[in-house]
């Protein structure tokens, strides 16, 4: 499940420290100023619990930021993973969470707002939202596990098709997979009938994950109601056509913690992972995870490792 991971330079980092005082006779051994560093060293010891929803993408998520906080000093705790968004911010409104990395529009959606296409205005009414609750989020990441039409990679190369938009142009019937609710969402057959006029578009329950990708290749359907970090998205089995008039909510990834652990050195640790967090590393996480059945720590240190946090 979710084991810590141990950080190798903060062994380095104390012995220097503990010379650092030892020359420094009669001072005090903690920080004068009482407040929380921005320059990443150790004095901080900030507990952050940190947990998640129970799937391989959150359970990696917490690893990357949890081993990354750890490494900056804080005490960090992964917990087990909590079954349910609305699980996950009852535990965080009743103290026994400090932080999850949760994906904005749902979080928004959650506390009773409203999400949408756009990406800068959902994360604004999500921290409106928050504050009320004592929570805060860092910046959200351009890295998004949104839902998303996608084709083989095949057939859209071969019919052109590289945003939905581009499908109302093809002849024929189109017959799109999903999960049996999709019928009656308007963010999956009724907004693609609707806004964008595909009024021709069939649809047939396929059960969530690879057997939407068995369908496609079975030309049992030629579209699958499926996620912008789908493993097989990965490997260039399957392509997310772009979403052309927003139909589908701004689902970026964003630290959500209580504002009762919040510091500038929180938030700058939170927003160096966000900045480098992209859709592309989801997806790739998750072929790691899902299918080659690797440690999501595993996978968190090697990513953390390969882009110079650790």
């Amino acid at each position: 499940m979710q084991n810590q991971h141990r950080s190798r330079r903060w062994r380095t980092l104390a012995v220097v420290a503990a010379v650092g005082v030892l020359a420094l006779a009669g001072c005090s051994d903690k920080k004068s100023d009482g407040g929380s560093s921005s320059d990443g060293d150790s004095g901080s010891s900030t507990a952050v619990r940190i947990s998640s929803q129970d799937f391989s993408e959150q359970k990696t998520l917490a690893q990357v930021y949890g081993q990354y906080l750890k490494d900056q000093g804080f005490d960090v705790t992964i917990q087990d993973p909590i079954g349910t968004r609305t699980q996950i911010f009852a535990a965080l409104k009743k103290g026994s969470v400090d932080l999850v990395l949760d994906y904005q529009a749902s979080a928004t959606v959650e506390l009773k707002g409203k999400g949408s296409s756009d990406a800068d205005e959902t994360y604004k009414t999500l921290t409106g939202l928050l504050e009320k609750d004592d929570l805060a989020a860092a910046d959200k990441a351009e890295a998004q596990d949104a839902n998303a039409l996608t084709a083989l990679k095949s057939w859209a190369d071969e019919n052109e098709v590289t945003k939905i938009s581009d499908l109302a142009d093809l002849d024929g019937p189109l017959t799109l997979g999903g999960a049996p609710e999709c019928a009656e969402r308007p963010d999956c057959l009724l907004g693609y009938q609707g806004t964008y006029g595909l009024k021709d578009l069939k649809f047939t329950a396929v059960d969530y994950g690879p057997p939407l990708v068995a369908a496609l290749k079975a030309d049992e359907i030629q579209l699958a109601q499926y996620g912008t970090t789908a493993p097989e998205i990965s490997d260039g089995t399957i392509v997310a056509l772009e979403d052309d008039k927003g139909l589908q909510n701004a689902e970026n990834v964003v630290p959500i913690y209580r504002s009762s652990i919040a510091s500038d050195k929180l938030t700058k640790a939170l927003n160096a992972i966000s900045a480098k967090l992209t859709t592309k590393d989801l997806a790739e996480w998750n072929q790691a995870t899902d299918v080659d059945k690797e440690d999501p720590a595993d996978v968190a240190q090697k990513w953390l490792e390969d882009n110079g946090f650790l």
